[in-house]
């Protein structure tokens, strides 16, 4: 893995580019627009403005991928559970509907 101890500029950044086999230059610019598009869904699914799934779709790849970019970056995913006494009033009140409506 490559250490960065300073910015780097432009100037700094096209030798290294030039310098890429011609496969790996034609494809630079799809790269970073994927990785533009995965940072950007990892921020909104952080700010809790998009759930994982919504995130993963936006980014372009599959959830279980998507999973796998935030562990990489070290971000938990974000799991919200009810409380004991909501999911029993939840469930209660799913049993009522189904006595009320025994046909569906």
């Amino acid at each position: 893995m490559i250490q960065i101890s300073e910015p780097i500029t432009l100037e700094k950044l096209l030798p290294l580019i030039q310098k890429l086999p011609k496969v790996e230059r034609e494809q630079l610019p799809k790269s970073l627009e994927e990785a533009s598009q995965l940072d950007a869904a990892i921020l909104l699914y952080q700010e809790d403005e998009v759930t994982l799934g919504r995130a993963a779709e936006l980014a372009g790849i599959h959830r279980f991928e998507f999973e796998e970019a935030l562990a990489a970056r070290g971000i938990w995913k974000i799991v919200e559970v009810d409380s004991a006494e909501a999911s029993k009033a939840r469930i209660s009140a799913i049993k009522r509907l189904h006595k009320s409506n025994p046909n569906k």
